[in-house]
């Protein structure tokens, strides 16, 4: 184990909220194992309100190009590895690959370790109807031999604006809890195996106290990744 950490640069967010969990989890990760030191972070956050509205217009190019350009930045302020810290946002993960020499530690890659690793081959996601509908994730996943289960319509869409209308608030009601509650337990009796909470504000309503099965919590497990290459010799 090296004797101070290695600096990690940190994309996102995308909401505040998250970004103060990534560099929580990544400070106390980093001072367990060397006291008397914490993380050495560099961080690019974002105006949530642009990012989103890009979103919704679909310029996920644009996003692309932006994400890419502050990954470089993050890279000459000195970060040897970067982290996107959100699952949406790794839709344009090979965009920010191409423009950096440095790792970029994929929460998708990750996450698919951690239900490897627990013998599980189909899982429920709950995430943003981005990352619920589109290819990339699903397909990075297949790619671990994991199949993944969303929500049907309009559930899916409910979770959605669950995310984007409250959560990214900071808003948190039983309302919430009880919609990613009851779309979890209607996705595990169609057979999925635990669940994912694919977007980093889920853990907000949902935890894995909330649910009998295995529960992967992404953003963890990712700023667990995060801490090992940061600790690693």
């Amino acid at each position: 184990m090296r004797t101070s950490p290695r600096k990690i640069g940190l994309l996102g967010g995308i909401t505040w909220h998250s970004t103060l969990e990534y560099e929580r989890l990544i400070h106390e990760g980093v001072a367990d194992a060397l006291p008397g030191q914490t993380a050495d972070l560099t961080i690019r956050h974002y105006n949530f309100g642009e990012i989103a509205d890009l979103q919704a217009a679909g310029d996920w190019d644009g996003l692309g190009r932006r994400f890419a350009a502050d990954a470089q930045w993050l890279v000459s302020g000195g970060a040897e590895a970067v982290l996107i810290c959100a699952n949406t946002m790794h839709v344009v993960a090979p965009a920010v690959e191409d423009a950096v020499s440095v790792p970029v530690i994929h929460m998708v890659d990750e996450t698919a370790k951690a239900i490897r690793a627990s013998g599980l081959d189909t899982v429920a996601l709950l995430g943003t109807g981005f990352t619920m509908r589109m290819p990339f994730y699903r397909d990075r996943m297949a790619q671990h031999g994991i199949t993944t289960m969303v929500p049907d319509e309009p559930d899916l869409q409910a979770i959605h604006d669950l995310v984007y209308t409250e959560l990214a608030r900071g808003i948190v009601s039983q309302e919430g809890r009880n919609l990613a509650r009851r779309v979890t337990t209607d996705i595990l009796a169609r057979g999925a195996q635990g669940v994912i909470a694919g977007c980093t504000e889920i853990p907000m309503v949902m935890t894995a106290d909330d649910v009998d099965v295995p529960y992967f919590d992404a953003l963890a497990v990712h700023a667990q990744a995060a801490v090992e290459f940061a600790l690693a010799e």
